[in-house]
């Protein structure tokens, strides 16, 4: 397929229409899903050769760039994520759209891992109805009962949802939780308790890889815990900064905490 998209096993040719609409709508960039939607080949994002380019793997790549351009000249992680922002990707990211699925990819890589993203700008919006949303909440307030019975309906699909849910496999509650616009993903941190862990489950065996290369930076971690060093400090918000170890531990803290266990900033 175009650019090739759609070839999700690296042979060089196209896996169907199938492969080619969920590899445009994941993110990442061709034969890759990511927190955010790229263009064209971001091998050199996707740093632990996963599959998936983290957001901390593009915010590594964006703070490059924000380097590279300060002193006027190139670099190879900044000119990678500036290769992979282009046209529709770049169109995607300012709209506040997350490809399908990243909210449960990045959980699936656990607290010292991933990162905590959402849908913003536009695109949240548009997860309510957008102004037809706007109109019929509006007006649902104006109808009382038949309001009221609407929504009992609406909540007795979303039990039966809920039950069908409990009889798939963690794989196939992974595969099946994302809707258009991310709407799946966006509720995730709603979800019981139970549900989250076994989509997370079903995240992690669907990239054996990525699961096993988890577990033994952690395995890492807690044996040599001790020597670690601080490798970089990246800014992700008002007055917070995340760590990043040479065991592969990635810790979030505010600035006084940084600087309270010597950090340099």
């Amino acid at each position: 397929m175009c650019g090739g998209y759609g070839d999700t096993d690296g042979d060089g040719k196209s896996d169907g229409i199938g492969a080619f609409l969920t590899d445009i709508t994941d993110g990442g960039g061709a034969g890759r899903s990511g927190a955010r939607f790229s263009s064209g080949d971001t091998s050199v994002l996707d740093s632990n050769n996963d599959n998936y380019v983290s957001e901390a793997e593009y915010m590594r790549g964006q703070l490059a760039s924000e380097a590279n351009e300060d002193r006027g000249r190139g670099g190879t992680f900044g000119d990678a994520y500036n290769d992979a922002q282009t046209g529709i990707s770049m169109f995607s990211n300012s709209f506040g759209a997350l490809p399908r699925g990243s909210i449960r990819q990045e959980a699936a890589l656990g607290p010292e891992y991933g990162s905590p993203i959402e849908t913003k700008n536009m695109a949240r919006f548009m997860q309510g109805g957008g102004f037809t949303g706007a109109a019929i909440r509006g007006v649902s307030g104006l109808l009382g009962g038949a309001a009221d019975a609407a929504g009992d309906m609406g909540r007795a699909l979303t039990f039966q949802e809920q039950r069908e849910r409990e009889e798939q496999t963690p794989e196939q509650q992974a595969r099946s939780f994302d809707s258009i616009f991310n709407t799946g993903s966006s509720q995730f941190d709603k979800l019981p308790e139970a549900q989250r862990d076994a989509i997370i489950r079903g995240t992690r065996s669907l990239n054996a890889e990525r699961a096993l290369q988890i577990k033994m930076a952690q395995a890492a971690a807690r044996q040599q815990p001790q020597t670690a060093t601080v490798e970089q400090v990246m800014p992700v918000g008002d007055n917070i900064v995340e760590v990043i170890y040479s065991n592969g531990i990635r810790k979030r803290m505010t600035l006084q905490q940084a600087r309270n266990n010597g950090i340099a900033l």
